[in-house]
């Protein structure tokens, strides 16, 4: 099964307000996927309580130029039935929003995960001895990997609301956010994209540019190109 049939290849990332973690979450995702997976896997964001047509909170809009994402033209969504639809997959920011994803969509249970819980399992699927070769087969190793010995359920699989909270937080946001990005490109840099891969197995370091230090890294080095 190729990522380009069509199936299992809508993502969407889930918090609260739609406003701090899932739109950068997204976002940070989807512009390090774009160049290796050729736009094939359509990443969106919700929240369960959002208000629509709302701005990313002002401070997260500051943290995503530090990646270089741009999160100016966000608007919130209110999670629905309707951005469900069949064969999506769902990484919530807490254990709480999984669990009202579910109570909307009980069949999704397969592909419904937090984001962090998602990144854990997308390790031990790649370090199988038949790892996944595309992003359907991984999703569903992913969700078959929750049996797996080496996995262990962890109440810190949530990713911290920092809105009104001290810089810490928002520092502790922060690193958990991109660790789990970063694990989750890490775990699918391989798979198939229906796209040639670099040859050699190079890896593509716009995909898998993740922290700020690569970010500024990488700038300065295509501006002094």
């Amino acid at each position: 099964m190729s990522i380009t049939d069509g199936r299992g290849t809508r993502v969407v990332v889930v918090c609260t307000a739609n406003v701090i973690r899932s739109p950068f979450i997204a976002e940070l995702l989807q512009s390090r996927l774009k160049a290796s997976q050729a736009g094939c896997l359509e990443i969106t964001s919700a929240g369960v309580s959002a208000r629509p047509d709302g701005k990313a909170h002002r401070r997260v809009r500051e943290m995503a130029r530090a990646y270089g994402v741009d999160l100016e033209s966000h608007r919130t969504t209110q999670l629905s039935e309707a951005t469900l639809v069949q064969r999506t997959v769902v990484l919530c920011a807490q254990r709480e929003h999984r669990r009202a994803v579910l109570q909307m969509r009980p069949d999704l249970l397969s592909s419904v995960f937090t984001v962090r819980e998602f990144a854990r399992l997308m390790e031990i699927a790649h370090a199988s001895d038949a790892p996944p070769l595309d992003w359907v087969s991984a999703v569903s190793a992913a969700a078959q990997a929750r049996g797996h010995d080496r996995f262990v359920a962890d109440e810190d699989d949530n990713i911290i609301d920092p809105i009104g909270r001290p810089d810490s937080t928002w520092r502790q946001f922060e690193q958990h956010a991109v660790q789990a990005v970063s694990s989750i490109l890490a775990s699918t840099q391989h798979l198939s994209a229906g796209v040639a891969q670099p040859a050699g197995g190079e890896r593509n370091s716009a995909q898998l540019m993740v922290t700020r230090r690569e970010y500024r890294q990488t700038l300065r080095a295509v501006r002094g190109a």
